[in-house]
């Protein structure tokens, strides 16, 4: 391999490893004043949701309109597949909810606190692409990334700080 290729790949990983974390800026304030376009909605009124405690029933979450999920303790849940990171915060919840994208795209999963997501299908997990705070020093805290087909998908929750969560689900614009 030439000292020219070796630098492109380098490059290339270089700008992978970029895309893939989003910039997490420092915030004096938190408001939802500064939220994106397709984020809009998360500013507004929020359906409550028990989230499941195992891969049977599964409530389903809306497109593009924001959900206040209850959650389970989490030695209580029992997961479709092991989440393939474990974290255990003080207060660790968990639970387990499904949604139906209609169309393939990337799709964005957002959240207020900085749970742990597996999206799976058909029990197979699915890749997370980017990652981070796309809204920063808003109440979404953290964005996953999900490149997926049109289909019913089930998003597994864990290591959450608490039972309390808000989630939305909307594409990438």
């Amino acid at each position: 391999m030439t000292v020219r290729m070796m630098l492109a790949a380098m490059a290339l990983l270089a700008a992978g490893a970029a895309q893939t974390q989003m910039a997490q800026p420092a915030c004096a304030s938190v408001s939802d004043a500064n939220l994106p376009p397709d984020l809009k909605a998360w500013a507004g009124p929020r359906a409550a949701l028990a989230a499941a405690a195992s891969s049977t029933d599964l409530p389903a979450l809306p497109i593009g309109a924001p959900v206040a999920l209850t959650l389970a303790p989490a030695a209580r849940v029992t997961f479709a597949r092991p989440p393939e990171q474990q974290r255990t915060p003080d207060d660790a919840h968990a639970g387990l909810v499904a949604v139906t994208l209609p169309a393939a795209g990337v799709w964005r999963l957002s959240f207020s606190k900085p749970v742990w997501v597996d999206m799976l299908q058909d029990g197979k997990f699915i890749a997370s692409g980017a990652h981070g705070a796309l809204a920063p020093c808003t109440s979404v805290r953290k964005v996953v990334e999900f490149a997926a087909g049109p289909g019913r998908y089930t998003v597994q929750l864990s290591g959450n700080p608490g039972r309390d969560l808000v989630i939305m689900v909307t594409a990438k614009p």
